[in-house]
């Protein structure tokens, strides 16, 4: 019988109980120890009902990237119920979905019509209340995607951010918001960049056991500018994009699962501590940038140690 692994991974740096329980397996979540899906990029990552939209995966096993994963693709077509916190309702596990493409490692279609009534504010039943946007104003389509590697299978969600209409807004307000709000951008990754007590060192070349300080960065205009309606003054307020980066690698440990930059710090780089193994080999190393809008980029890098 095939051991399914359930893999909860957002489009969008927004917080988010987990969608199923994961067994306690004793390793830090930076730490890749099955196959996993790491991240689900949409380009773009911000689209209205109708536009068409490509989606790529960041897959992970303990043996390294997997370049070309069996995919399975489907849009959620049923929202959430109020008493669900996960990033999507148990039925788009159970069959309430949109298929799109079965076996692939990349699938594009558009945006449905009834996105924005389904997971934002356009409601259309009196069964359904509008939903509630995210801290930047966003409403998201859950996207679901099964990537089967041998024997195991990893379910994940992405969330592709929807441009719906303004809601609660004066006239006014709404007018100017369609004339100021540009749509999301996917960010760039930087090359990795590793020292050891000041020093460079190359990625091919690093002693065993050693505590090397990563760092990755982004372009200064990856963390656009945007505005966001605020309930509270019932004014549009403008707003910097903070950056996440999440780390993971199949050897060796990180001091920090997680680092980034919030909304009012400029730097446009991070840094991670990470210890090599002390065994010699190739760990294989996994970096993912999100924006909080939902853009997303990754990379992979090969670390030998010697």
């Amino acid at each position: 019988m095939r051991r399914r692994l359930h893999a909860l991974v957002f489009g969008a740096a927004v917080a988010s109980a987990p969608f199923a329980c994961r067994p306690d397996l004793g390793d830090r979540e930076s730490r890749i120890t099955r196959t996993q899906v790491l991240a689900v990029r949409g380009e773009p990552p911000e689209a209205k009902p109708g536009e068409t939209v490509s989606w790529s995966l960041l897959v992970a096993s303990p043996e390294g990237p997997i370049s070309e994963p069996r995919a399975s693709w489907a849009l959620c077509a049923t929202p959430k119920l109020l008493t669900e916190n996960g990033a999507a309702g148990a039925a788009c596990l159970q069959g309430g979905v949109r298929p799109i493409a079965e076996g692939v490692p990349t699938a594009a279609a558009a945006l449905p019509p009834d996105a924005c009534a389904l997971f934002g504010p356009e409601v259309t039943s009196a069964d359904l209340r509008p939903r509630d946007p995210d801290v930047t104003g966003g409403y998201y389509q859950p996207v679901r995607v099964t990537v089967t590697d041998g024997a195991e299978t990893a379910v994940a969600f992405g969330l592709e951010r929807v441009g719906c209409a303004l809601a609660n807004a004066a006239a006014d307000v709404t007018t100017d918001y369609g004339r100021r709000y540009v749509a999301n951008a996917n960010p760039e990754l930087g090359p990795l960049e590793a020292t050891l007590d000041g020093a460079p060192v190359a990625l091919d070349a690093i002693p065993s056991g050693a505590t090397l300080s990563l760092r990755v960065s982004w372009p200064a205009e990856a963390a656009e500018r945007y505005v966001v309606y605020d309930l509270a003054s019932r004014a549009l307020v403008e707003r910097r994009e903070a950056m996440r980066v999440s780390w993971f690698a199949t050897d060796g440990s990180f001091e920090s699962d997680r680092t980034g930059r919030s909304e009012d710090e400029l730097e446009t780089a991070t840094t991670n501590a990470w210890t090599a193994p002390r065994a010699a080999g190739t760990t294989h190393l996994f970096v993912v940038l999100r924006d909080i809008r939902g853009g997303v980029a990754f990379a992979t890098h090969a670390l030998v140690t010697r």
